[in-house]
């Protein structure tokens, strides 16, 4: 029995290890459109840092459909390998069967609550500190010379040296109020131009006036706020802001511990699936998907009711459990 549930494990394992690293790699690859411009102009080291907390963020649901997936596909291969009639013609039944399943649905059931109401929370936090802080850094080092970089909406700059922050002839052109400035020397810091020996057009209603300065600090308000969503909350600040919004938090609370719920059922229903459903494995897949479509559906409406009324939290509950409960029982009893 032991060779039958490590051989069984370890064909999960690569599984749901393979379906992980796609999953990863279609939602990082979808997502880079998304984001910010400036964040093509970090270094590697930084670049992956937000690659690895953007996918982190999304491991909620690549952990849900790798773990049902990944058992599903292991029951078909036993199933197409014909394994499963050698495995039952030794006396072995569904219960000692699902022994390894079940094994793994603990591990996962406290990975997914986990995750849920820790790590992909403080993911979601830290990367929208990281875009934040590292904005000015790089839309400053952005700038090429002989070329003209928008630095903001309404600030372009054009120079014609740069050498670290320091740069020779410099335009900048604010189009928010009409002042074009054009200095000899200047040189950035922190979000300040500090401009040398230059002029500043001023425009009037009929004409122009021309100031000439030895030194002219400009502030470049320099900023991409990625707000922290209260989604992301930390578990105490939630509790902390019950009293405020109590069904939001509520709501937020029990989306966290609810998500753990399908991981109970869903790797015992692949694997039945896999092994008692005689479809073909395209077919299977597509059921899974839509079953998976269904819950974040259902999810996604039963969060919405609870922030009207805490009282759906409790029909929230059963419903997901009937919901699950329903599957196991087709795909355990299929004949």
């Amino acid at each position: 029995m032991k060779i039958l549930y490590k051989y069984i494990s370890v064909q999960f394992i690569k599984t749901f290890i393979t379906l992980i690293l796609l999953f990863s790699l279609i939602i990082v690859s979808s997502q880079l459109l998304h984001l910010p411009s400036f964040v093509y102009s970090m270094n590697i080291i930084d670049f992956l840092n937000i690659l690895t907390l953007l996918d982190i963020s999304f491991i909620k649901f690549q952990l849900l459909f790798g773990f049902f997936i990944g058992w599903l596909l292991v029951g078909i291969r036993i199933r197409e390998n014909n394994e499963i009639y050698a495995i039952y013609s030794l006396g072995i039944d569904d219960k000692q069967l699902s022994k390894p399943i079940l094994i793994w649905t603990v591990v996962f059931t406290l990975v997914a609550l986990i995750f849920s109401s820790i790590v992909v929370p403080y993911a979601n936090r830290e990367r929208a500190k990281f875009l934040t802080v590292k904005v000015k850094s790089y839309i400053m080092d952005s700038i090429q010379p002989k070329n003209f970089s928008k630095i903001t909406e309404n600030i372009y700059v054009y120079v014609d040296e740069k050498r670290n922050n320091n740069f020779k002839n410099i335009i900048l052109h604010n189009r928010s109020n009409g002042f074009l400035i054009t200095a000899k020397d200047g040189y950035f810091y922190g979000s300040y131009v500090i401009f040398e020996n230059g002029y500043i057009q001023l425009p009037s209603k009929n004409s122009y006036s021309i100031l000439k300065f030895q030194k002219y600090n400009f502030n470049i308000d320099v900023s991409y706020v990625k707000e922290i969503a209260v989604e992301d909350l930390k578990i105490s600040d939630i509790i902390k802001n019950i009293p405020n919004n109590k069904n939001k938090m509520i709501a937020i609370l029990v989306d966290r511990l609810y998500f753990s719920i399908p991981f109970v059922f869903i790797g015992i229903i692949g694997f039945f699936m896999g092994i008692k459903f005689q479809k073909s494995r395209e077919t299977l897949l597509s059921i899974a998907a839509l079953i998976g479509i269904v819950y974040m559906t259902l999810n996604y409406l039963l969060v919405k009711l609870t922030e009207k009324n805490i009282a759906f939290s409790i029909l929230y509950l059963i419903i997901l459990i009937l919901f699950f409960l329903a599957l196991y029982k087709i795909s355990k009893n299929k004949k």
